[in-house]
């Protein structure tokens, strides 16, 4: 397997700028000699996220988390460290160097491959005489060839084969078969996508992932069909468009979500470029997380019948379980973003007008479900189905707001929804596997020794050097242990402490420590005397503890009336003269 050579991720580490890099998605402000912004992982007000340009280094002080410029495009794009390192040294003009069995190539970039020219054959497709009904479908709903361009949409024809037989000469069956492109019936493989128009989806550098395809068959049982899922197209965490809207969503910090590409493509057509499509699938916690990337406001534009109404309720929950500022659009008449564009009435201003009217979910719920009208018992049960929901609520703010609308809306005292809290339990959920350890803090540690340990752990990510002053052993903090030996057997091998962190090994805890305490440097000329006081510290509790046993061992003794050991007396005598 081909792997990017060290030398590779050494100079991305050492060249790239982490101000540069963060400050393409963080507004940063010079504080000192370090700069401040508002996290881009989590909701605040006040800045709490540090970039330290020295050190190359970034530290969110609210979470706990930090490290270098590439462990930000990791938290931030949610990609892999191979795809982040490539990300950095494209942008850079750094040479990626590959080491590996030169015989077997990167499935990956295979992969990869294979979805751009399978797109390429799209497009093409769509510009020659296989696309005229395609080509004029696009055309009588009013999507020119920008938008067309724009979105890189192309046209699978009817053919069984066709796409297959562009590609099978240019990768191996491996490949075709994991790619998802094609299907394996009985004399051999057949293209999933035939007589459809062509969606493709993109990752966040850009590259082509997977696919939607629109049936132009009105005899056809699926009008959309999607990619399945491989190894580089996860539905539950990929919405249609992001690449090319996901900058306007950051600029404006908001989200226009709706269900599939037409209604995308219409929005954008109009101007509005913060949009995102689900491409029906159905929204979930996945999709949360993915979104929370960007920003934690979202405007659902769903369609306005049963099922979309359905929808935009479920995802309204999910959202606001998950922390963000929700708010539904109501299009009314059974309308679609794009059917309501067709009406002459309705334009660019009507609207923003109703983005500007937009309600609260639970208001929402309320007017479309009737809710007012119905009797006694179905308040009640509706009352009772919303707890379930709101009980799932992370953010207490958030949770709060909740009740008191719907105290206000179904004029229920507050004290009432609040008892039903205790009564009723939270809507079941599936568990979700936990994929990461607990965020360490450094206020996790609190113990004299703990501090001890903390400040010379400080001074030996900032000077490597004074590790052969350190004995070991007098570290009994298990993080810090293992980064003072990662300091000590790597001394020499780094430049920097963004490349400290990659011999620190997988465990976030260590790199956000090491992180946490890269953002401050001690007084250079004070190093020594730091380093000697806490070094006597470690010592002396060291032998405090040393003569806590022996005295305890003199004790059992005496109680055992047991002859004293006399080694054990004058042990104790020296050791106490240590610590006079």
């Amino acid at each position: 397997m081909r792997r990017i050579a060290q030398e590779t991720i050494n100079r991305v580490l050492e060249e790239v700028d982490i101000f540069e890099v963060v400050s393409q998605y963080v507004d940063l402000k010079k504080r000192g000699k370090n700069y401040f912004g508002l996290s881009p992982f989590r909701s605040e007000t006040k800045p709490s996220f540090s970039v330290a340009p020295d050190k190359n280094m970034w530290y969110d002080f609210g979470s706990g988390q930090g490290g270098n410029a590439v462990q930000f495009l990791i938290e931030y794009e949610k990609i892999s460290f191979s795809e982040a390192i490539r990300s950095l040294a494209e942008k850079h003009n750094i040479e990626i160097i590959e080491v590996g069995d030169e015989q077997q190539s990167n499935l990956y970039d295979q992969l990869y491959e294979i979805h751009n020219l399978a797109n390429l054959f799209f497009i093409n497709n769509l510009s020659s005489k296989k696309g005229i009904k395609a080509k004029s479908y696009m055309k009588d709903r009013f999507f020119d060839d920008t938008i067309i361009k724009k979105f890189s949409i192309g046209f699978a024809s009817d053919a069984w084969d066709e796409l297959y037989n562009e590609l099978k000469e240019k990768l191996d069956n491996e490949v075709i078969e994991k790619s998802g492109l094609f299907s394996k019936g009985k004399k051999g493989y057949l293209d999933r996508f035939r007589n459809r128009i062509m969606f493709p989806f993109f990752s966040p550098s850009g590259k082509v992932i997977g696919f939607s395809g629109r049936s132009l068959s009105e005899k056809e049982d699926v009008k959309y069909l999607n990619s399945p899922e491989t190894l580089l197209f996860q539905k539950s965490k990929v919405f249609y468009g992001s690449y090319q809207t996901m900058p306007e969503i950051r600029k404006q910090n908001y989200v226009l979500l709706v269900e599939g590409q037409t209604d995308f493509l219409r929005l954008y057509e109009k101007g509005f470029t913060n949009v995102l499509a689900t491409s029906g699938t159905a929204f979930s916690s996945k999709h949360a997380a993915a979104l929370n990337k960007y920003t934690n406001r979202v405007i659902l534009t769903y369609d306005s019948d049963n099922a979309g109404i359905n929808a935009a309720i479920r995802t309204g929950y999910i959202l606001m379980q998950n922390g963000f500022e929700v708010r539904v659009l109501d299009l009314g008449n059974e309308l679609d973003p794009d059917d309501y564009f067709k009406l002459k009435e309705n334009n660019n201003t009507s609207f923003k007008q109703l983005i500007k009217e937009a309600v609260h979910p639970i208001n929402y719920i309320i007017v479309k479900k009737n809710i007012l009208s119905k009797g006694a018992s179905d308040r009640s049960k509706f009352l009772n189905e919303s707890i379930e929901e709101i009980k799932l609520v992370k953010d207490v703010i958030i949770r709060n707001d909740l009740i008191k609308r719907l105290s206000n809306e179904l004029g229920v005292i507050e004290s009432e929804i609040l008892n039903r809290f205790d009564q009723i339990s939270p809507r079941k959920v599936k568990a979700s596997k936990v994929t990461d350890t607990e965020e360490t803090s450094i206020r996790n540690f609190d113990s004299k020794s703990d501090i001890a340990q903390l400040e010379i752990l400080k001074l030996l990510i900032h000077n490597a050097a004074l590790a052969d002053k350190i004995n070991i052993s007098l570290f009994d903090n298990k993080l810090c242990y293992n980064i003072v030996k990662s300091i000590k057997d790597h001394k020499g091998s780094y430049n920097n402490v963004a490349q400290l962190l990659e011999f620190i090994g997988d465990s976030p805890e260590e790199r956000n420590l090491v992180a946490a305490l890269a953002v401050d440097r001690p007084e250079k000329e004070n190093e020594l005397i730091i380093l000697n006081d806490c070094v006597k510290t470690l010592e002396d509790i060291s032998i405090k503890k040393e003569i806590s046993q022996i005295r305890n061992q003199i004790r059992i003794a005496e109680d055992n009336n047991q002859s004293l050991d006399t080694s054990l007396i004058r042990k104790l005598e020296e050791l106490q003269k240590k610590v006079s």
